[in-house]
């Protein structure tokens, strides 16, 4: 997120929110399984962008 906001010259709370409002229409319109498959290949802390829940792994 630091560097886009650095990019755009937006605030880091300006990016997030952005950001999060392109993935959370995104993650609609793919679709349940289509999202969580690609929130599985990201890391930790990403599903919040979606819109969704992080969900502890079992270790």
């Amino acid at each position: 997120m630091k560097d886009l906001a650095e990019r755009t010259g937006g605030t880091l709370a300006t990016t997030r929110w952005d950001t999060g409002t392109v993935l959370g229409v995104l993650a609609r319109l793919a679709g349940d399984d289509l999202t969580a498959r690609i929130i599985g290949q990201l890391p930790d802390g990403y599903a919040l962008l979606f819109g969704r829940a992080q969900l502890v792994r079992a270790a």
